[in-house]
């Protein structure tokens, strides 16, 4: 695998450098003509006309005053009809998984829209095990059947045993909608070598590894993910996964994605720096380490280390971030198994993804280099984790701007959030879980009150905390506009609103997913508005946002987007 991708590599970066050098003269001023343009500056202006010189911005004005100005400038009209807003940012995203669900067949609780097919969704177990038993009959001969977006609350329990009665021979691996967890028929863990046997020497909850009915949740799936990777990551399917995401996020409008907690994996950051990092990518991509994905291959006192390691491996237009880490609280939402102050309707339990010594060891050892820490969370008990090590550790080791970052954002309780704001925190929100789960988990597992308050954007906004919207792809359609769309209407699978009180305005939902996201990357100098001396990096949209009617935003078409000064139409 390893000579495999690095012949590539070269062969990719070969062409890319030809490419470049055929570009035109970095100096040329371009001006952009739009019917608005959104800088989202200090005053939000709004202007027709907006100047680049190479790949920055040095003025925005109206059309007459940056003609007058620029007499020999290349007008670029194509989108005069159309809205300019600065360019999307996706700072939440894992391209491999993303990859993994690309490459799969999909078959989710909603319709999925890809630029080369479409899946409809499917939100009862007897459509969910038709259309597998259809899609198995359809599937290529002698290769094994993976399907991701099964969810158990939708489609019912999921075993071996059900997958054997669709195919007694052919492996079928059922990823959930969580990618916390994994089912495997009896023919796909003898492919893969998941028995007893191979993990004896393993501690591990029998509920979290639960070998005869073949499923793997959370720390269950963590040990089995080294055997499936197996089949999930061979180099013809990973970058052709790849490739795919690459033009799917392109065609939301995406211009700088983030892949928080990437994985310490040498053969698989080539394949990203192939793909990704290429000259020809639509996108810039900034990533940084997962502490917990560290933890699992290094001792406590190298994981700092391998981390400052980690952050050299990008190529091309894929970045590491140093001084950023990700670490995780809570269990899945998606799963259920985030861990609440008030426990579950059905009496189970969440699940912690690092122990208490473990995550208090691996925070403080980053806080203390100076790192900004990520931290995922989904339950309200998880955030009380998350809040008493921060505390603690401000107190012991006071920073100034730290922007420890509360990531997802599912449960809260109101009385946190004073907390938040005391200690300095920003969130990084997930406000799909509210469209997608919040009719269900009301009436399942959390109950209506909870669950019409999570992903509480609207306190945290009046509390005035920095928030900034993100899809954690693939959790959620990696669709800016379907993430606004979440965070300002709030409406569900059910068609109802979920927490009225928790909407947010349309502006706020676009400095979301632009400036307030390049905050969350400490990249705000470089990106998030139209202003002058920052990149020209541009979204343009057949329909201003901020007029349209709410319940349209989802529906705004993305026509192209400008990266550094050169504009790249969406098809």
């Amino acid at each position: 695998m390893i000579f495999f991708i690095k012949a590539v590599s070269k062969f990719f970066f070969l062409a890319a450098f030809i490419l470049a050098s055929t570009i035109i003269s970095a100096d040329e001023i371009k001006i952009f003509i739009a019917k608005d343009i959104i800088t989202l500056n200090s005053n939000n202006d709004s202007f027709e006309a907006v100047a680049t010189q190479g790949s920055k911005i040095i003025n925005v004005g109206s059309k007459e005053e940056l003609t007058s100005t620029y007499p020999d400038a290349d007008l670029v009209s194509n989108y005069k009809n159309a809205t300019i807003v600065p360019g999307f940012i996706e700072h939440h995203i894992h391209p491999f998984l993303a990859a993994v669900t690309m490459n799969s067949e999909i078959l989710a609780i909603e319709d999925w829209y890809l630029p080369s097919k479409t899946s409809k969704g499917v939100r009862n177990r007897a459509s969910y095990l038709s259309n597998l038993h259809e899609i198995e009959n359809n599937h290529p001969a002698n290769q094994p059947l993976i399907s991701w977006g099964f969810h158990h609350y939708f489609h019912g329990k999921l075993t071996k045993y059900d997958l054997d009665k669709i195919s007694s021979i052919r492996p079928i691996i059922i990823i959930h909608r969580s990618f916390h967890e994994f089912i495997f028929n009896t023919p796909a863990m003898k492919l893969l070598g998941i028995n007893k046997n191979a993990f004896s020497d393993l501690e591990v909850d029998e509920r979290l590894a639960n070998f005869d009915d073949g499923h793997f949740s959370e720390r269950g799936a963590i040990i089995v993910l080294p055997k499936l990777m197996q089949v999930l990551a061979t180099p013809p399917a990973l970058m052709q996964g790849l490739q795919k995401t690459k033009d799917y996020l392109h065609s939301n409008g995406i211009t700088v994605i983030g892949n928080p907690g990437s994985m310490y994996n040498k053969d698989l950051q080539i394949a990203k720096n192939l793909i990704f990092g290429n000259l020809d990518s639509p996108f810039e991509s900034y990533f940084f380490p997962s502490a917990l994905n560290l933890s699992e291959q290094f001792k406590l006192n190298e994981v700092l280390d391998a981390a400052k390691e980690q952050t050299s491996w990008g190529e091309g237009k894929l970045n590491y971030l140093s001084k950023h880490i990700k670490l995780f609280a809570d269990g899945a939402m998606y799963s259920q198994n985030m861990v609440l102050r008030d426990g579950y309707l059905d009496n189970h339990q969440g699940s912690w993804l690092m122990s208490l010594d473990t995550f208090e060891n691996l925070f403080k050892i980053f806080w203390d280099d100076g790192y900004q820490i990520h931290i995922h969370q989904n339950g309200d008990a998880g955030l009380d984790r998350l809040l008493a090590t921060l505390k603690k550790n401000l107190d012991d080791n006071p920073r100034a701007d730290h922007r420890t970052t509360v990531v997802h954002f599912g449960y809260s309780a109101k009385d946190q959030l004073e907390k938040m704001k005391e200690l300095g925190v920003v969130v990084s929100a997930n406000p799909y879980y509210v469209t997608a789960l919040s009719d269900l988990y009301s009436r399942k597992g959390v109950g209506y009150e909870r669950s019409q308050e999570m992903v509480r954007l609207g306190d945290a906004i009046k509390e005035g905390i920095k928030v900034a919207l993100h899809s954690d792809m693939p959790m959620a359609p990696a669709s800016p506009l379907m993430l606004m769309h979440s965070a300002v209407n709030r409406d569900n699978f059910a068609g109802k609103v979920a927490g009225p009180n928790q909407r947010i305005s349309k502006i706020e939902a676009l400095r979301a997913v632009t400036i307030n996201a390049a905050y969350v990357l400490r990249l705000e100098k470089m990106y998030g508005s139209i202003e002058i001396g920052k990149y020209a990096n541009f979204t343009v949209l057949n329909r201003n946002p901020l007029i349209i009617n709410s319940n349209e935003i989802k529906n705004i078409k993305i026509l192209g987007t400008v990266l550094k000064g050169d504009l790249l139409p969406v098809n």
